[in-house]
């Protein structure tokens, strides 16, 4: 009897130390930051279907909402890198009537329009901006006295006009006034 309680053991005992994980995900998305609406700082995306994660430190995600000049205006921004390497997104919403709880197209950077960008070494390798021929989305889905949450999601061109994706994107941020 013994034997056979042995045997019972070694075969659970292999069977609990099993490699084969089935569990872990293959979806990108699912390495990004939680879709929170606390004010936890954090900012993500994929690009081309690959994690983006801004840099902690001066490159950490930064959000304000301002009156301006009759106006409001929002500013999301972040990177990571450095020189050439450097990459940068910006969601901004120029002399807009206001913020709410809502969804907005990302077009042409222009006043009274939400805008994003992608750059990769600010200007020399890649500069792409929403248009209005091919806009983006952002979605405002918690928005407090001091906190802005959301999702976003566009497409820009290089310069051989090859499509840059950007999707999945999530923010949930503490903004200055």
């Amino acid at each position: 009897m013994s034997k056979c309680l042995f045997f019972t053991l070694l075969l659970a005992l292999a069977t609990a130390c099993n490699n084969d994980d089935n569990s872990t995900s293959e979806n990108p998305a699912d390495a990004l930051p939680p879709a929170t609406q606390t004010g936890e700082g954090t900012f993500g995306c994929l690009i081309d279907g690959k994690p983006f994660f801004p840099s902690r430190g001066r490159q950490r995600p930064k959000a304000f909402y301002q009156f301006v000049r009759e106006a409001y205006t929002l500013g999301i921004s972040t990177s990571r890198g450095g020189g050439v390497e450097m990459q940068s997104l910006r969601i901004t919403g120029l002399d807009i009537e206001g913020l709410e709880v809502s969804s907005y197209p990302l077009r042409f950077r222009m006043s009274g329009n939400f805008s994003a960008e992608y750059d990769i070494a600010v200007g020399n390798i890649l500069d792409g901006s929403t248009t209005d021929e091919n806009p983006g989305t952002l979605t405002i889905i918690h928005f407090t006295d001091e906190i802005v949450s959301g999702t976003f999601a566009f497409t820009v061109l290089d310069k051989d006009g090859k499509e840059i994706k950007i999707t999945d994107g999530r923010f949930d941020l503490k903004y200055t006034n």
